[in-house]
């Protein structure tokens, strides 16, 4: 059975005070269990001195004195305080017994060279028993005298006090149980808060906010970080509409186009060179609508998968002169000049497959971009590792700038722009060299031209 948090909460406090609880318990009942058989034991060590007062001894012989002494209360009687007394010679023989000791013998040890104390029970009374060996004036021992006194009354007090102390604890522990639970209902009491204006949340209402505590705690922190995921849901969640969104106009302009271009086609018979001219716009409008289909598909596979980097030594010159032979009839069209400065012994630590997406991209995007008869500078700058590629085209205000990697964004602001491309492409670019650890940077003048520059970090 798994238990509420509430109910953890008061079974581990209850659990901490229980076993603090019970230590304490043990050590009160160790110092009143050590207190009494200290007590007792100094009771046997003063008889055993008044004893020892009326002993003499004649060589191995022992001889008792004042005999009618040890003929008291204490010494006759058996059940209310009695005191026991017995001396023995190194044979056994009893040389004297206290009358309260009757048929009865203590176990002794004729071998024990120093004072031993242990429980033990006569007449079935609880005693506590104290041996001590008898020496002459020759330092021999010549016998063994055992005092016992009654345990009884220190062992109802330790008995009673147990009882007592398994009731209070068992007691002070359901108490403590009750109060904990109050104390950690009172405690998650914002926890449900949290909860429930949580529980209230969905797309409909995804800008709402749960409520900061007064306190400056760990809820309070649970609510932050609650706020801020809350926050990253609804930036995400708008830029999944801005992106259908953005989608579906970007598809709807060539598709308009290709529908426009058939209507006029249907309206009248026309000739071969006019169904020519119109198949070609058909056929420009549906390239365009391939290469935005092609563009969001790689797009969701990056941004929805873990790309792995499989970094390898890539020759820059050779990865270029790809890059720019794939985009050698707009460079033809567009009429650009490539300065190509790169070193054919630059060489970069990258993916090479990811690193030409990446020069595709850039290279494509200075081509559009630039004007006719424009330039395109490729530079490498060894000691930084950087590589950029630079343009002299239409450039970009500074101001733009942080919008340029934003999906289906423009610098011409026109989707109706005779600049192909749909504002996909750096995005990629973008995502491809976050996954390979490259550092993007761009710089751009309105009018000037703009400048990418990758920069390869080990």
């Amino acid at each position: 059975m798994r238990l509420s948090f509430k109910k953890r909460i008061a079974t581990y406090n209850l659990i901490a005070i229980a076993v603090l609880t019970a230590i304490a318990f043990v050590v009160i009942y160790g110092v009143v269990y050590y207190t009494s058989y200290k007590h007792l034991d100094e009771d046997i060590i003063t008889e055993k001195n008044e004893v020892f007062a009326n002993l003499d001894w004649d060589d191995d012989q022992i001889i008792m004195n004042k005999m009618p002494e040890w003929e008291e209360a204490e010494h006759s009687q058996i059940e209310v305080n009695p005191t026991f007394i017995q001396i023995v010679d190194l044979k056994g023989n009893t040389i004297f017994k206290s009358i309260n000791l009757q048929g009865s013998h203590f176990l002794f040890n004729p071998k024990n060279k120093s004072t031993v104390f242990y429980n033990a029970t006569i007449n079935n009374q609880k005693i506590r028993q104290g041996q001590f060996p008898v020496f002459n004036n020759n330092h021999k021992i010549i016998g063994q005298l055992t005092i016992a006194v009654s345990q009884q009354e220190s062992y109802n007090v330790l008995h009673n006090l147990l009882i007592v102390l398994i009731l209070t604890y068992c007691a002070i522990l359901s108490i403590l149980y009750f109060i904990m639970s109050f104390v950690a209902s009172k405690a998650i009491a914002p926890i449900h808060q949290l909860i429930d204006s949580a529980s209230q949340i969905d797309y409909t209402n995804i800008n709402s906010r749960l409520p900061l505590p007064e306190n400056q705690d760990e809820i309070h922190q649970l609510a932050t970080t609650i706020n801020q995921l809350l926050n990253r849901l609804e930036n995400s969640f708008y830029q999944q509409k801005q992106f259908t969104s953005d989608a579906s106009h970007e598809m709807q302009t060539p598709l308009a186009a290709i529908k426009g271009i058939i209507e006029v086609l249907l309206r009248k018979p026309r000739t071969a060179e006019q169904y020519e001219v119109k198949m070609q716009e058909v056929l420009h409008q549906t390239n365009r609508l391939s290469q935005l289909h092609n563009q969001l598909l790689q797009l969701a596979r990056l941004e929805s998968s873990v790309l792995i980097a499989n970094k390898e030594p890539v020759i820059l010159y050779t990865a270029i002169g790809k890059s720019i032979k794939n985009n050698e009839s707009l460079i033809t069209k567009n009429s650009i000049h490539i300065h190509n400065n790169l070193q054919q012994e630059a060489i970069v630590s990258a993916d090479i497959l990811l690193l030409e997406m990446i020069l595709d991209n850039l290279i494509s995007n200075a081509i559009k971009y630039n004007k006719t008869d424009g330039n395109i500078y490729i530079s490498w700058n060894s000691s930084d590792q950087i590589l950029c590629v630079e343009d002299d085209g239409i450039g970009i205000e500074s101001d733009k700038l942080p919008l340029l990697f934003n999906r289906f964004y423009r610098v011409d602001d026109s989707r109706n722009s005779q600049i192909p491309g749909n504002g996909i492409g750096l995005s990629i670019v973008k995502r491809l060299c976050e996954v390979q650890n490259i550092a993007l940077t761009v710089n751009s003048v309105k009018d000037q031209g703009t400048s990418f520059c990758l920069q390869f970090i080990s």
